[in-house]
């Protein structure tokens, strides 16, 4: 028996596509049942009615309310028989959409375990921390391990509770490890800008990441420079060019810039390096100027008006 043979509650020229399109409007799938199409409906025209959303949502409530119009006399045999009797392509179709939905809802329910595990974890591992005593070896083995994870739920958890080992070398150079990584997580980078290294310490991981300034956030940056002229420059040569502002807006009165560092920097076009590069020139080492005369003569044609005034001053 087709679709067009059983008797319906009332008659209609509604043919099988504009079936489909419309229970497509509802959120629904050929199978749904009249009590779907029902709850679908209310649900929907709750969340769309003018009185609710204003205008906004005005052709998004009548396309929900016309989809309704054309189903609701639908009889359960009709929407039974239209399942039953849909083309292979569609069939085909509805079969890879329900799969997936279930993959998608085995993906949320794998991420909902690890993420209880991790929640476990981080509470035994506050726990543990609570009742050690401070400067264990097994203790830094221990943070040194969680460390090494690929999670960063695993490395904050740890990094939490590193304060006491901030000095140490084995820690100095996991964090490295950690700070090299292409992305790094900001949670780990504010945990990372805020432990209590010393200045020692703090130069050499300065130094030795500077090649992945470019992925590091300001807050990161700004607690690794310390006031240390060759960790400025070292994150100079790779931040991005807001961090280079921000470092530039730092440099230590007094303090010549390797003349290198300069060279680099002003063969950038790029306004956001060259106003505070030149800006601090000026301020802070104005007779290395002599040393870059003929690109302080180009810049006097930039295009950026503020790039050609401090050029002139330095000129």
């Amino acid at each position: 028996m087709t679709i067009r043979e059983i008797p319906r509650k009332e008659e209609s020229n509604i043919d099988t596509r504009e079936i489909i399109s419309s229970l497509h409007a509802l959120g629904l799938e050929p199978g749904a049942t009249t009590d779907d199409i029902h709850s679908a409906f209310r649900k929907l025209a709750r969340e769309l009615h003018p009185d609710v959303t204003g205008q906004k949502s005005n052709f998004r409530f009548q396309q929900v309310t016309g989809a309704y119009t054309a189903l609701k006399n639908l009889s359960p045999e009709e929407l039974e028989s239209l399942a039953e009797n849909l083309p292979e392509h569609e069939k085909a179709r509805i079969q890879k959409a329900e799969q997936k939905k279930r993959e998608e809802a085995e993906k949320v329910s794998r991420s909902a375990k690890i993420d209880g595990i991790i929640s476990k974890y981080e509470a035994d591992f506050r726990e543990y921390y609570a009742n050690r005593k401070s400067g264990d070896d097994s203790d830094m083995r221990a943070l040194i391990l969680r460390m090494k994870s690929q999670k960063p739920k695993v490395i904050n958890a740890a990094l939490k509770h590193s304060a006491p080992f901030a000095n140490r070398v084995e820690f100095r150079k996991a964090l490295t490890e950690i700070l090299k990584r292409p992305e790094i997580d900001s949670i780990t980078a504010d945990i990372a800008g805020s432990l209590p290294f010393d200045a020692s310490t703090r130069r050499t991981i300065a130094l030795d990441t500077s090649g992945n300034a470019a992925n590091f956030p300001a807050g990161l940056i700004i607690s690794l420079i310390g006031n240390d002229p060759d960790s400025m420059e070292s994150m100079l040569l790779h931040a991005s060019p807001e961090n280079i502002s921000v470092i530039l807006r730092r440099w230590p009165a007094g303090k010549i810039m390797n003349d290198s560092v300069i060279r680099t920097l002003l063969a950038s076009d790029d306004m956001r390096i060259l106003v505070p590069l030149l800006g601090a020139m000026r301020t802070n080492f104005p007779r290395s100027a002599v040393n870059h005369k003929k690109r302080l003569h180009e810049l006097e044609n930039h295009p950026a008006a503020a790039v050609r005034a401090w050029a002139r001053k330095l000129l």
